[in-house]
């Protein structure tokens, strides 16, 4: 008799260039192997779509040689503790619903229901989400903005100092580093000012997943206590897929209670697989990707600063970059930056990662091509060989502070209506006023909302908010 031929989509690689990916592994053995699933999914392993033919081979549930992700056990345990090596952590936990699954479980964990927070004022709506949730309160420091970009800079420490002072009830400060912009905040000197008054330091690096890759290290080999990562936003694996790293001293148990808490219980194994994968391939081959990509980031700025009338962002503007974030200013031009980014597509077919009124930027990973590169390049030198000079902008107007007269919680779930952001003058917010992307909220349930926040809304962003949810007395 002769040998038994798997069928196509069973015919899975296995030497691949990079061995040390446990998950994957054990669910290409079982996608192998001789076997009848009579368990979920429903698919059962068929190529019943031949676009997810390989993803459904190797998407499985909880059965014999899989492991389970909430009891952290078999393959999936041996994947999160090689991800805890690579990222200099004392323990890492797989997450399948992004980063936003590991801003809850963080907070749940280390503020806990009822707690208090100092958060940065540019936090992901998705902090807004939990302190809504577990009801805690927010507490905010803001950083003034870098010109002509108007993005956020320094996180001002002396503040940060006064806020623990009149709120020592504040468990933990969470920042954001990197920014959406491509801003790293030093991370060392904050976990020291958190640790001096016995909070804990809570960092959201979901855009920072490759920085291993190019040699900085990650948030908590630099004193962070917990932090997130998404690891499908910078690294080559699948969308939602993203972890927590945790540092000695964290309760381990409850942090996996939580991450089950905010998590579906059925896991996607072909998500927590590709994390494995981008994790061993970053550790291993990927590494000289992510560094030539660095580098050919590095390049870019110095063309668009030598050759088009646009502004990057570089180290001359903020002395610590992801140097994997190329972020274009387009202020002192006759274009903003949503109209750069529409006409880069319209013209050339080169998606930017986001756009705002003065900026575009676009994320740079191991992935793109050199044709990809010489596109974008092309692309931004002719659209600056048609621009037309313009005024300098003003200095923009940080967005003015709001009173908070209701718990996050509380105006969440109250009772609520919408109205046209002029009508909203003296009403209470009831859901986060957030332009998307960067998806940061300017207003929170329950601050309440004046003339001078209307204002700037109308002025800045009248196309992307035409109502705000308000409580209805």
């Amino acid at each position: 008799m002769p040998p038994r031929r798997l069928p196509p989509h069973r015919q899975i690689n296995r030497l691949l260039p990079f061995t040390n990916a446990p998950l994957f592994h054990a669910l290409q053995l079982l996608a192998t192997g001789d076997s009848a699933r009579f368990h979920m999914p429903g698919h059962k392993g068929a190529p019943l779509f031949s676009t997810y033919a390989d993803i459904f081979s190797i998407d499985f549930t909880e059965t014999y040689g899989t492991g389970n992700l909430y009891l952290g056990d078999g393959p999936i345990r041996e994947a999160e503790v090689a991800a805890a090596r690579y990222f200099s952590a004392e323990d890492c936990f797989f997450l399948t619903g992004g980063s936003t699954q590991g801003i809850l479980s963080m907070l749940a964990t280390a503020v806990g229901q009822g707690g208090s927070v100092l958060l940065d004022r540019e936090c992901h709506k998705s902090v807004c989400h939990a302190c809504a949730l577990l009801d805690i309160t927010p507490y905010f420091v803001a950083a003034p903005l870098l010109e002509p970009f108007t993005v956020s800079g320094a996180l001002p420490q002396d503040e940060i100092e006064r806020q623990f002072a009149a709120h020592p009830e504040i468990r933990a400060l969470l920042v954001t580093t990197p920014t959406y912009y491509g801003i790293r905040r030093p991370v060392p000197a904050l976990a020291e000012l958190c640790h001096t008054h016995g909070k804990a330091l809570l960092v959201d690096s979901a855009h920072g997943a490759h920085f291993p890759a190019v040699g900085l290290p990650a948030p908590v080999r630099e004193g962070a206590d917990l932090a997130v990562l998404s690891i499908h936003k910078t690294l080559p694996c699948m969308g939602q897929g993203a972890v927590i790293l945790a540092a000695a001293g964290t309760d381990k148990q409850v942090l996996r209670e939580n991450t089950a808490l905010f998590g579906t219980s059925s896991p996607s194994y072909p998500i927590m697989a590709s994390i494995d994968l981008a994790r061993a391939y970053t550790e291993g081959p990927g590494r000289e990707a992510y560094r030539r990509a660095a580098a050919e980031c590095g390049q870019m700025r110095q063309f668009i600063r030598t050759h088009t009338v646009f502004t990057p962002l570089t180290l001359e503007d903020w002395p610590a970059l992801d140097p994997c974030r190329l972020t274009v200013c387009t202020a002192g031009t006759d274009v903003t930056g949503h109209r750069l980014a529409d006409m880069l597509w319209s013209e050339y077919g080169v998606a930017c990662e986001m756009a705002d009124e003065r900026n575009i930027v676009c994320i740079v990973t191991g992935s793109d091509t050199n044709s990809s590169m010489r596109r974008l390049r092309r692309g931004l030198r002719r659209l600056s060989d048609r621009r037309q000079p313009a005024a300098p902008p003003a200095p923009a107007a940080a967005f003015p502070p709001a009173e908070r007269v209701m718990s996050v919680r509380q105006a969440w779930f109250s009772k609520n209506g919408r109205v046209s952001p002029a009508a909203a003058d003296g009403l209470i917010c009831a859901r986060p006023v957030t332009p998307y992307p960067p998806g940061v909220p300017l207003l929170w349930p329950g601050e309440k909302i004046t003339r001078a926040h209307i204002e700037l809304i109308r002025e800045r962003w009248y196309n992307e908010i035409d109502e705000i949810t308000v409580v209805i007395p």
